[in-house]
Formats: C-alpha cells, sequence, structure tokens
C-alpha cells in the first residue's frame, strides 16, 4: 500500500468505510513478504559483513556453521558410501552364489532401469517447477513493485498475464507429475514382485541377512543423526540471515557502510521498506 492508497483508504474510514479484516489479511501476507525478503537480504550480503563491527560476530557464526554443515554432510556422503559397498558387496556374492538365477537378476535390473529412469523423469519435472516456483516469485515481486511505483497499466497488465502463464505451467506440471506417480507405481510393483522371486532364492545371501541389517540399520541411524543436526544448523543460519536483513535493510539509508555492503540489493532494500510502510498502513487502518 503507498502513502496515496493509505490517504484514500483512510479517508473512507472515517466516513465509515472500514475494511478491517481485509487490512489484517493485507497486513499479514506482507508480514510473510517482508520475513521472506530480509533472509534473501542476508543470504547475499553476509559474506560482505566481516569488517562491520555490528555485523562481524553473524559473519563469523555462519561461517563456522557452514563449515559444520560442510562437515555433517561429507559425514552423511560417507555413510550413503558405506550403505552402497554394503549393498554391492551383498548383490556380489548373492549373484556368486546363485549364478542359476541369473535370467531374474537380469529382469530386475532391467526392470530396476526402467523405474530408475522414472525416478528421473519426475527430478527432471520437479526441477522445472522448481525453476516457474522461482520466476513466479520474482515475477510476483516485480508485480508488487511497479505497482507500488505506479507504473502504467500495460506494464501492470503484462506481468499479470505473465504470472497467469507461469500459474498454468505450473498445473500441467503438476498432471504430468500425477500421470508420472500412476506409472511409477505401477513398474515398482512388477520391480518388487521381480525382488521378492530373488529374495526367494537367496539361499546363501540369507546367511548374511541378520548382519547386513545390523549394518544398515547403525548406518540409517546415524544419517538420521547427522540430518538432524543440519536441520538444527540450517535452522541457526537462516535465523541470523533473518536478523542481517531486518538490521542492514534499516541501517543502509543511515550508515554508508551498510550501504556499500548491500549496494549490489538497493532494490531489495527498497521493497523492504515499502513493505514495512505498507504494513504499518494496513495496521494503522484496522486499529491496532
Amino acid at each position: 500500500m503507498t502513502k496515496r492508497q493509505f490517504i484514500i483508504a483512510n479517508f473512507f474510514k472515517k466516513i465509515g468505510v472500514h475494511k478491517r479484516q481485509k487490512r489484517l489479511n493485507s497486513a499479514a501476507t506482507e508480514l510473510e513478504l517482508l520475513k521472506e525478503a530480509e533472509e534473501i537480504l542476508g543470504r547475499n550480503v553476509w559474506t560482505k559483513l566481516k569488517d562491520l563491527e555490528r555485523y562481524k560476530d553473524y559473519y563469523w557464526g555462519i561461517n563456522k556453521q557452514l563449515q559444520e554443515r560442510s562437515e555433517f554432510s561429507n559425514k552423511i556422503q560417507e555413510i550413503k558410501d558405506k550403505i552402497e559397498n554394503t549393498k554391492h558387496n551383498q548383490e556380489t556374492k548373492f549373484i556368486e552364489d546363485n549364478s542359476s538365477e541369473q535370467n531374474i537378476d537380469e529382469m530386475y535390473e532391467k526392470q530396476k532401469s526402467v523405474v530408475d529412469q522414472i525416478k528421473s523423469e519426475q527430478a527432471d519435472i520437479s526441477d522445472v517447477a522448481t525453476n516457474i516456483k522461482r520466476i513466479f516469485d520474482g515475477a510476483v515481486d516485480k508485480l508488487q513493485t511497479i505497482t507500488n511505483d505506479g507504473a502504467d497499466e500495460a506494464m501492470v497488465n503484462a506481468e499479470k498475464a505473465k504470472i497467469q502463464q507461469l500459474k498454468i505451467k505450473f498445473s500441467d506440471l503438476k498432471d504430468k507429475k500425477l500421470f508420472s506417480d500412476e506409472k511409477l507405481a505401477k513398474q515398482t510393483a512388477i520391480l518388487t514382485k521381480i525382488s521378492n522371486s530373488l529374495q526367494d532364492s537367496k539361499i546363501t545371501y540369507k546367511d548374511n541377512a541378520v548382519d547386513n541389517h545390523e549394518i544398515m540399520g547403525k548406518a540409517n541411524q546415524a544419517l538420521s543423526v547427522y540430518r538432524s543436526k543440519i536441520g538444527l544448523l540450517d535452522n541457526k543460519i537462516v535465523a541470523h540471515y533473518n536478523e542481517i536483513g531486518q538490521n542492514i535493510s534499516k541501517e543502509c539509508y543511515s550508515d554508508n557502510e551498510c550501504r556499500k555492503a548491500v549496494k549490489d540489493k538497493l532494490n531489495l532494500c527498497k521493497i523492504i521498506k515499502s513493505l514495512r510502510q505498507s504494513i504499518d498502513f494496513n495496521n494503522t487502518l484496522a486499529d491496532r
């Protein structure tokens, strides 16, 4: 909401047109956008804050947490490699001890390739959807900015049309994902049947099943622990990004060092300032 829109809305409020719930909803939506924008700002400028007295603790804190995160990620990869090696050794021994079941094994590998191909297709769909979401978010931000800046109607309508097209594309992707899910379920069921046939023939393999199960169980436990640690670190890092974005988006207007640090993101700072102003306007109109 611009200052002009606030003046008009305040006038209507005084004559009895009081859209309190609408103002509250608008303020809540804008608050979510504000938090996201502050996080994005912090994420993009934290590496430039090493020499700023007020922010250097954030810099070193995030730097340390990212190093810890990298160490945990390496541990996870080591465990995954161990799991894959265990599976590989298990499968190799099975093949050696069950050469008579080679035909079934070939069927399994062929079907597994089919399942993997479908999963790869789903990953591609997910990547495209993520990209569309990123473009959509950018278009929404741009629409809000040009609307607040009083851009001409043609530009605003063009951006709205772009957003609508992105929604259509996203809807098409959802349909493709549903179709792919059905195909995956069918092919996975076939793979499961073949796998069950293999299991029935694993006479020697079963002698090592208990040991392998224990190894896999401990490995999966370790994976859960490290993933949990990464999750906690991510929460802390995002909290730092939010705090940096919240503070530096204000101080960049009064402090030259802060302004220098965010020089590549000044437009985002302006958007954040506009959001704060709009939230204040909506809260005022809602008597909060």
